[in-house]
């Protein structure tokens, strides 16, 4: 099987506009996989003075939001003077089961901000049987 084809899209987070002082999470399952690649999707700050998000990634053995403890440092005030990607790449193996992502917008009025993320799964126990099971909508070119 091609390569692309191996690997399994879930979107974590659909995309949304945040408010200030507003915080989003989602957990990912890792279960019969080797590596997941997060992919965050952040648009650009309102105004100058805006200030970016905080992003966090933990894992847990359950999805108890108190059991889980972080994988990397958090990203604080992350800089979106323009549109950005901020891309996790994380190997499994030895891992927690969950991998939740928390995204927290700032505490002034001028903090919104537009997120998505999409997570893909590789290095699967199973490969995905057709297009269907790799995401929602598949477009080959």
């Amino acid at each position: 099987m091609n390569q692309a084809r191996r690997g399994k899209d879930e979107l974590m987070l659909a995309p949304q506009a945040m408010t200030n002082s507003a915080t989003v999470t989602a957990n990912l399952d890792t279960k019969g996989s080797g590596h997941a690649t997060i992919r965050i999707a952040l648009a650009a700050e309102i105004n100058t003075n805006a200030v970016g998000p905080t992003i966090a990634l933990s894992e847990s053995d359950d999805t108890v939001v108190t059991n889980f403890g972080t994988v990397v440092a958090t990203r604080t005030a992350e800089a979106i003077v323009a549109a950005k990607e901020v891309r996790y790449e994380v190997d499994i193996k030895g891992r927690k089961r969950y991998l939740r992502l928390s995204v927290t917008t700032g505490t002034t009025t001028n903090d919104n901000v537009t997120v998505s993320v999409i997570a893909t799964k590789t290095r699967n126990s199973e490969d995905p049987n057709s297009t269907t099971d790799m995401a929602d909508v598949v477009v080959n070119a």
